[in-house]
């Protein structure tokens, strides 16, 4: 993209990343979810525009040992699952949820198809 299309840009969105190790996730979890274990990932939404036409939708904390762990336990191609995850938990910056059965087969119809778009294989196997 070049710099004049990218200021033409109505909203621009921006997410802050961060990879951690373990210690750090777990920290993490326990502080803002009561949760005393490490996990993949930790979505901070925030959805506040900074200036006219650039918002901040939050920050995405992800554990490099656990994704690793889990590519290899799942069978996943650590690339494909990289990309899953960050999906995974920018959906959750933007407002969407998996608290319920009908919550979760939406996310996961909306993961399956942007893992699809990316040329990578669906992560969940969904009945339809």
């Amino acid at each position: 993209m070049d710099k004049k299309s990218f200021i033409q840009k109505k909203n621009i969105n921006i997410i802050t990343i961060r990879i951690v190790d373990e210690l750090e996730i777990q920290k993490l979890n326990f502080t803002y979810r009561r949760q005393n274990k490490p996990t993949n990932i930790l979505s901070f939404s925030f959805n506040k525009f900074i200036t006219t036409n650039h918002k901040l939708l939050g920050d995405l904390v992800l554990c490099k040992n656990i994704i690793e762990k889990e590519s290899l336990k799942y069978n996943k191609l650590l690339e494909s699952h990289w990309a899953h995850i960050t999906i995974h938990g920018t959906l959750h910056l933007l407002g969407y949820d998996h608290k319920n059965t009908q919550e979760t087969d939406i996310m996961e119809k909306i993961e399956n198809k942007m893992m699809l778009s990316l040329n990578y294989k669906k992560p969940y196997c969904l009945k339809n």
